[in-house]
């Protein structure tokens, strides 16, 4: 697959939230916002997985490394971009007429982006690459004309293709130098993309069939003409073929042209046909003007095709790495859930994170306080290396880092529990900061719980006052770093991981119980000067009447929770979240978020998933070698978990065979806590490695993972080990998507939206 590459400005847009009419007073703004034609258009290469890089400049500031880190992020290769110490980032102030017209503000020309220059890393960069990208609005001065002529006869040198977009305005096209550099990349390039009268700009035609017939003449290739919301045409020395578009109401049409051009071009170069091809750039523009900030709008394929299959597009994240705030949300707009995913097992959140690269959407991937905290907790991990964890799956699997937000789950003094309160509050204190400063964005207070001579739950006076006093801990964190976390509180909090006893009775949260919380709330975080953080709560913990033990799972009753559920109307842009929702059926799963348990946390319910299909696994790599049973993974796991019993003894009651049921398949999942350790991981790999040397008939997976085997046997699913074991986990995944995707199919009504912004 040939490499893009493009070159011209890079910069900032501030945007103002008001329509009118120029800059002479002042104006609430939005932003900054990564911009620049070229940036754009490569950022939109990048996400639909195409190898690619840019030439420009930035400065030493702000805005130079917002736009560095989002081009990387996006995997962008940036090794050509240049950071210049004495100049500024270039920026663009824009404002909307009632027209849809724009007045810009900018300082392009003498910020750094106008010094761009081929550098030697410029020129590797171009030896690379297959094909460069030239957009007209970076041909505003002498130099850079000169410089992209360079680069483009150095592509074309070397067997590469160019594309061009003249993205100017009339009045520009009339200075004698700039439509001179225009006339030259036309004649230079092999596709051509202009939008509506840009066709004929730069001909001597007055008809666009007559500057069809002037610039295929000309050597070019291809013609698109860009249309806008009324689609796209094709043109070429064989005739024409259009392609609707795709009605979507408008926000921000800046930097559609560049989306759609960017997936025109990379679509052809990964062998789509024409039709497919102009399909895509249509979806993928109309997509860029529905979202606020010019590269906020750039899509994977994922996205794309959700849109050309008319489906409602899940939440995603169009500001990096920001949970969304969902006050002042309207009911029925956007999706009305999200998934949790409360895992820190490597394969649980590689199989999230390809879930939602398939999906299209973000992922929301929590640590709990005992898996993850500032001394290691069970997995040896802090939040730090949690966080990198993550990122590096991410990179892998070629998954946008700005679209994983990361949260803290239980965070307080569970893991301390057996000593005073106030040593244990102060390893809580430790705990959040280094969530906060680590650079996590939901952070779940929990501190309903006692401490060593306090009984089990606190009065919600006291949770509220420990809150508060993590609250300030985390504001002050805050306040050094980017991050700007949302918060989640409760009172009335289930045990993570499941109940320790067999359940017997399960309380649903009374109306008057969340507004007691939510009060006793409010106060504690004003007498402790954290009103910013009582303001940035998005949502209540609440017992809806789930849960699950060793044995046994607790349904969700619809009618037991419909007074909780209307208490929802009382709290306008708050949603409930929910633990302990491992194992519900598919419907309770939307019947909850339909009913405004809008945050859904699942743990226990996907490694229990991946151990069955690693334990089927284990049993196919004995069927096709009976001595393997002498150090099958579960003989293994059970050494492990007879040498260190502290994790399972609280959960697993009974019988000694009772135990060892249930410490390999009770509902609590307590093998969980027993993955991270060397041997276990071993002896994962060693299963991995032997049935990838050997190979699986299809009808021991037939016999061992039924659910898999359409799959398998019709192709769609390979016949690998480790594939086998996280789509185990991804078909978990994929009913919590399709249950946050529920909204009024119950037949009640929708709740606030919720998603990642």
């Amino acid at each position: 697959m040939p490499k893009v590459a493009t070159l011209g400005e890079i910069l900032v847009e501030i945007v103002a939230e008001e329509r009118g009419h120029g800059f002479r007073q002042p104006v609430q703004l939005v932003g900054p916002f990564p911009s620049g034609a070229p940036a754009i258009f490569i950022d939109q290469v990048a996400k639909l997985g195409q190898a690619c890089g840019i030439i420009s400049c930035v400065g030493d500031d702000d805005f130079g490394w917002l736009n560095l880190k989002r081009l990387g992020d996006d995997g962008v290769d940036v090794k050509a971009i240049e950071v210049l110490p004495g100049f500024v980032t270039g920026s663009a102030f824009v404002r909307y007429r009632d027209s849809g017209d724009r007045d810009f503000v900018y300082n392009i020309s003498n910020s750094a982006c106008g010094q761009v220059r081929l550098t030697d890393a410029a020129a590797e960069l171009l030896g690379e690459c297959g094909h460069l990208h030239v957009s007209g609005a970076s041909l505003f001065s002498a130099h850079l004309s000169e410089m992209t002529t360079k680069a483009v006869e150095l592509v074309k040198s070397n067997g590469g293709s160019i594309s061009f977009d003249p993205n100017i305005r009339k009045e520009v096209a009339r200075d004698p130098e700039v439509r001179a550099a225009l006339e030259t990349m036309l004649e230079y390039c092999d596709t051509f993309l202009p939008s509506g009268e840009e066709l004929t700009l730069l001909t001597r035609a007055t008809t666009p069939e007559a500057a069809i017939r002037e610039i295929l003449g000309l050597g070019v290739t291809a013609i698109v003409v860009k249309n806008g919301a009324e689609g796209a045409t094709y043109h070429d020395a064989n005739g024409s073929l259009s392609a609707p578009g795709y009605p979507v109401d408008e926000l921000d049409p800046t930097g559609a042209g560049d989306c759609f051009g960017a997936t025109f071009i990379t679509c052809r170069l990964q062998g789509r046909s024409v039709e497919e091809s102009l399909d895509y750039a249509n979806a993928s523009g109309a997509r860029a003007v529905g979202i606020r900030g010019p590269m906020e709008g750039t899509s994977s394929f994922a996205q794309l095709d959700a849109l050309r299959s008319g489906a409602q597009e899940p939440g995603r994240m169009t500001r990096p790495r920001a949970l969304v705030n969902f006050r002042g949300s309207r009911a029925g707009v956007g999706p009305t859930g999200i998934t949790s995913v409360c895992s820190a097992h490597p394969m649980v959140v590689e199989a999230a994170i390809r879930q939602a690269a398939s999906d299209g959407t973000s992922v929301l991937i929590e640590a709990t306080c005992n898996q993850v905290n500032h001394q290691g907790g069970y997995t040896g991990l802090t939040p730090v290396a949690f966080r990198d964890q993550v990122h590096r799956i991410a990179d892998q699997v070629g998954f946008p880092r700005r679209d994983i937000v990361l949260g803290g789950d239980h965070l307080g003094p569970s893991p301390w529990r057996h000593l005073p309160a106030e040593a244990a509050l102060g390893q809580a204190e430790a705990m959040v900061a280094a969530y906060v400063a680590a650079g996590y964005e939901k952070i779940h207070l929990d501190t309903s719980m006692g401490c060593q001579g306090e009984p089990d739950h606190l009065p919600d006076s006291v949770t509220a006052e420990r809150a508060a006093r993590l609250a300030v801990i985390a504001q002050a964190v805050a306040a050094d770093t980017s991050t700007a976390p949302r918060y989640v509180i409760g009172t009335e909090v289930p045990v993570p991981g499941g109940a320790a006893e067999e359940i017997e009775h399960l309380e649903v949260t009374r109306p008057e119980a969340v507004a007691a919380t939510l009060q006793a709330h409010r106060r504690a975080f004003a007498a402790a000067g954290a009103e910013a953080c009582f303001e940035a709560v998005i949502a209540l913990v609440v017992q809806p009447g789930v849960e699950f033990d060793d044995r046994n799972v607790v349904v969700y009753q619809p009618e037991r929770a419909r007074e909780l559920a209307a208490a929802l109307g009382e709290m306008p842009g708050l949603v409930f979240e929910v633990h302990s929702t491992d194992y519900q059926p598919p419907e309770s799963l939307a019947r909850l978020v339909s009913d405004g348990f809008a945050i859904l946390k699942v743990g226990p319910g996907l490694t229990f998933a991946l151990r069955e299909a690693l334990y089927a696994l284990d049993h196919i790599a004995a069927e096709l070698d009976p001595s393997w049973c002498e150090h099958s993974l579960m003989a293994e796991m059970e050494d492990e978990m007879l040498a260190n019993p502290g994790y399972w003894q609280s959960h697993c009651r009974g019988e000694p065979d009772s135990q060892r049921v249930l410490r390999h398949f009770g509902y609590s999942d307590r093998i969980r806590y027993y993955w991270a350790s060397s041997a276990s991981q071993e002896a994962v790999q060693r299963l991995l490695d032997r049935l990838t040397r050997t190979g699986i008939p299809k009808s021991l997976i037939s016999q061992f993972l039924p659910t898999l085997y359409p799959r398998v046997a019709s192709g769609a699913l390979d016949l690998t080990p480790r594939t086998l074991a996280l789509q185990a986990v991804r078909d978990v995944l994929s009913v919590y998507a399709a249950a946050c995707r529920a909204t009024r199919a119950m037949g009640q009504p929708s709740t606030p939206g919720i998603g990642l912004s």
